[in-house]
């Protein structure tokens, strides 16, 4: 035995006619199995790649199969459907007719109903349009006033989600750079100096959402001037609204 020869494993037991089979029915040469074994890296290459498109093969059959059938189910109960509903069609249809005619007379009585009513509401409308100019003042007035305290609310209310959104958002990255962390401990366990650490992904969560300030409460700057131009808004108004009257 020289020294430059390389050591290899004797395979003594051969069956031709069962590795052509598996090499036809499966795509399997025996011969790359067996360099997989010895590990080769192109072998073992191929191997895995063939095993996991396999296994994502196996792991879709049953959704698939449920999605072809609701579609062969689907399509027969559509189809079952519309040809009851072309039936249905067919024989109301002279129904509808009928009473597309009884809605034409309908149609002219209240027609000449409001034109009874026409002259009666002429006649009244001049006693009321004082009063009713006022109440419609008063229920703008009143309508703008519960817009503004109505908005109030709800930028409370935005601070409040702002502020515990905020506190998911810190759990999030705390959690996040824990998983980070036991991922390369894990990863240097399982490969010590040959671990790829720059593989492993580290999550970042965004610091703030929408309104929320880097200090971990939403951004209320503006609120006090929001309120005071309410005030001054409701105090025009019903200045504006008294001199009207």
């Amino acid at each position: 035995m020289t020294n430059n020869q390389q050591p290899r494993i004797k395979i003594h037991v051969a069956a031709p006619d069962v590795s052509r089979a598996s090499q036809t029915i499966f795509g399997l040469d025996t011969d790359v199995i067996i360099k997989a074994m010895m590990g080769d890296e192109e072998a073992t290459t191929y191997l895995a790649d063939y095993a996991n498109i396999t296994t994502k093969a196996r792991k879709n059959i049953k959704p698939v199969l449920k999605q072809a059938a609701t579609i062969y189910d689907g399509t027969k109960d559509i189809n079952q459907a519309v040809l009851y509903l072309l039936k249905s069609a067919a024989k109301n249809g002279g129904q509808i007719v009928q009473m597309k005619g009884q809605a034409l007379v309908l149609n002219k009585q209240w027609m000449n109903f409001l034109e009874q009513q026409k002259q009666k509401i002429a006649n009244d409308l001049t006693e009321v349009d004082v009063k009713h100019a006022q109440q419609i003042n008063l229920l703008s007035a009143q309508h703008q006033v519960n817009l503004r305290l109505g908005n109030i609310a709800y930028r409370d209310k935005l601070t409040k989600m702002g502020n515990q959104a905020q506190q998911k958002l810190a759990a999030m990255q705390t959690q996040a750079d824990r998983e980070y962390e036991a991922a390369r401990l894990a990863a240097i366990q399982r490969d010590g100096s040959q671990a790829n650490l720059g593989a492993i992904p580290q999550r970042t969560v965004p610091g703030s959402i929408g309104g929320v300030n880097g200090s971990g409460r939403f951004n209320l700057s503006n609120i006090t001037g929001a309120i005071g131009g309410f005030f001054r808004g409701v105090g025009n108004f019903f200045g504006r609204l008294m001199r009207s009257l």
